[in-house]
């Protein structure tokens, strides 16, 4: 029996590609690769997946999908929003640490403290022979220990050589232990503040520890849009901003010069 309402509207019936979009966007949350995923032209990813994401059942299509994957677009927002709040100030330990300066010394006096360390090794290895009972033992170690010796005494007489040639000569060597101050991850602090999945990546440089949290500015600008904060972006879906085939029109001269 009529009502006098008008039926609601039947939701649009998605192509087999805009499918596919729906089913990767909800994994990734990333336009231009979801729409490469689903098979449209990488070339015109992103403007496709810019399309795709006005339209109204597409982006029913792609909460419906959310939320059987597990996620509600509450938990999503909710999500994204840690992201656009983190930061690794909360998650890090300012602490101290030791570690070795290094001075200028003359090179004169380096010269004369290496060749005092082959004298000492040398009445170092005298005594240690005299401990051995076993006289092939102590054969074998006499025959290393001259070996040894030499080798010093050859780098003692490069060292003398470098000297002459530059007698001011300085030479940076280990100093005295220092303290300063350094900045950690506190895993510690993850746990307590439940923000291991904040951290995308942590890794372990020459320089230090190299952390990666999500992109903030990213998150963020979901968040912005979801919100409808943003005025709503114009897209051409006809021609591109070019001229419709044929619509080029010519205007006769009349015999006009």
């Amino acid at each position: 029996m009529p009502t006098g309402q008008a039926d609601a509207p039947k939701p649009k019936k998605l192509t087999g590609l805009q499918q596919r979009f729906v089913e990767a966007y909800a994994r990734i949350w990333k336009g231009a690769p979801a729409a490469v995923l689903a098979g449209y032209a990488e070339g015109s990813a992103k403007q496709t997946a810019r399309n795709l994401l006005q339209l109204e059942h597409i982006q029913a299509a792609i909460v419906e999908e959310a939320a059987r994957l597990g996620m509600t677009v509450d938990e999503a927002t909710v999500r994204m929003s840690e992201w656009g709040r983190v930061t690794v100030d909360d998650l890090m330990t300012l602490g101290e640490e030791e570690y070795t300066t290094y001075v200028d010394k003359p090179f004169r006096e380096v010269v004369e403290e290496f060749y005092e360390n082959i004298v000492f090794e040398q009445e170092l290895a005298i005594r240690q022979e005299i401990l051995f009972t076993d006289k092939k033992e102590q054969k074998r170690f006499r025959n290393k220990q001259q070996e040894l010796h030499l080798k010093r005494l050859l780098e003692y007489e490069r060292l003398k050589m470098e000297l002459e040639k530059e007698p001011n000569k300085v030479r940076q060597v280990p100093g005295p232990k220092a303290v300063r101050e350094v900045v950690r991850l506190d895993l510690v602090k993850v746990y307590k503040h439940k923000a291991g999945h904040l951290i995308k990546k942590v890794k372990e440089t020459r320089y230090g520890l190299e952390i990666e949290t999500h992109d903030a500015k990213d998150a963020t600008d979901k968040i912005l849009k979801l919100h409808g904060a943003y005025a709503p972006e114009k897209h051409d879906v006809t021609t591109n901003g070019k001229d419709l085939p044929g619509s080029n029109i010519m205007m006769p001269d009349n015999g006009r010069d």
